[in-house]
């Protein structure tokens, strides 16, 4: 996978456009909601280390309380 070059990470056939806030696979767009777009987000950016609940939280639901069943 490489790092952001721009706003942009490359991994197989997809590539995350951070800017856009977009997941391309093959050239074409993939439809994502906002939170699965902050999800894939924030794991592929910690790619390579275990990313603690704590820190999963904190990056994709600030300030909100989440049951940790939705998890």
């Amino acid at each position: 996978m490489s790092s952001p070059t721009s706003h942009f990470y490359n991994f197989g056939p997809f590539r995350i456009d951070r800017a856009e806030r977009v997941l391309i696979r093959d050239g074409q767009p993939l439809t994502l909601t906002p939170k699965a777009f902050d999800l894939l987000l924030a794991l592929v950016e910690r790619c390579g280390h275990v990313v603690e609940k704590e820190e999963l939280m904190s990056a994709v639901w600030p300030e909100t309380v989440v049951e940790e069943s939705n998890l």
